[in-house]
């Protein structure tokens, strides 16, 4: 099942899902169909809910999805959590044509996206609250190694993202196939100590939280692997970055960074010899991206709309992979950014 508009989703299943949790399916709004997921909106009892449903994930893999998001809600990080259905269960699986439907149902992230544009909104305070925030899941993070959770997330090592070989060129994208298995070969070659390496959200960004009374409240956990925390960091980095035009990005990064990491630092304390691989993970983060615009393209389901995106994009993440040059030139002396406190 991969549907990539309202058209392409089974009546039959929405209506099994509707009836698990409830609803009526005239109630649900359609947002987004992508990677093997439908999303949609609904409200019931003047509250918000988020349903996705698909085949993106194995059942076990969403349950540890779940379980995780419960647990980083009840040590206190702001998530939409899950709500359970008319069975008691936050996961229901629907079967259809053989395969298994994953359907869950979220209360939708309090708040509305932070207006970037808004300096009011938007500086020194905010990027801070976004480094607590980040500091906090990793901290949780750190305490959820110790447990022995029933369904366990695979390691973004593991994700069918990072398989370069299944969704590259051999031919054509031979360097970048190349230059993208050194760097995952030395990237798991690092230490996975639990205070550095864990279950992460490995996709924050601007448009992954909802912002109410100052307060952030983070979803999105459907990229969540195991993996190392400084990554979350730097995608957290490269993609607020990305917002900016390139003459820009220095005079921006030089402003974020510091509070970012001085908000982060205030709840968590990752060993300063992590960042020395920053660069590293920047180009992880392009890697992937690449991959995934590459696995877009070749979709011929992919909409037309979303295909001119990707045919924006490719050229300059092609680039991107092709060279060690980063998204903004990073200091020698990394203290300028990520100050000792």
């Amino acid at each position: 099942m991969s549907p990539k508009n309202q058209e392409d989703v089974d009546i039959e299943i929405l209506e099994k899902i509707c009836q698990l949790y409830d609803i009526s399916n005239q109630e649900l709004n359609f947002l987004i169909a992508i990677d093997h997921n439908f999303v949609y909106e609904f409200t019931k009892n003047d509250k918000e809910y988020i349903l996705r449903g698909g085949t993106r994930h194995a059942p076990d893999q969403v349950q540890a999805e779940l379980e995780w998001i419960l647990f980083l809600n009840s040590s206190g990080v702001n998530v939409s959590i899950p709500i359970l259905s008319k069975n008691e269960k936050y996961l229901e699986i629907i079967k259809h044509d053989g395969k298994n439907i994953n359907a869950v149902v979220f209360e939708r992230a309090s708040g509305k996206p932070v207006e970037w544009k808004n300096p009011e909104k938007w500086n020194e305070l905010f990027w801070e609250k976004m480094g607590r925030t980040l500091g906090k899941m990793h901290a949780t993070s750190f305490e959820y190694n110790s447990l022995q959770p029933e369904f366990r997330r695979v390691s973004a090592f593991e994700s069918v993202h990072t398989t370069a070989e299944s969704h590259l060129d051999s031919v054509k994208d031979r360097e970048i196939i190349e230059r993208f298995n050194n760097l995952k070969k030395k990237l798991n070659q690092l230490p996975k100590d639990k205070d550095a390496y864990g279950l992460i959200q490995y996709d924050f960004h601007l448009g992954n939280f909802n912002v109410h009374d100052d307060e952030l409240t983070v979803y999105d956990f459907d990229d969540s692997y195991y993996f190392f925390f400084i990554y979350d960091i730097a995608t957290c980095i490269h993609e607020t970055v990305w917002y900016y035009p390139d003459d820009k990005k220095l005079e921006f990064v030089n402003r974020f960074i510091p509070s970012l990491w001085k908000g982060y630092s205030k709840e968590y304390k990752l060993d300063r010899k992590w960042l020395e691989y920053l660069p590293d993970f920047f180009k992880w983060r392009e890697f992937e991206i690449y991959i995934t615009l590459v696995e877009t393209y070749n979709d011929k389901t992919t909409p037309e709309q979303h295909m001119q995106e990707v045919k924006e994009y490719l050229p300059d993440f092609k680039a991107r992979t092709e060279s060690d040059e980063q998204i903004v030139p990073i200091p020698g002396d990394l203290s300028k950014w990520f100050k000792e406190f």
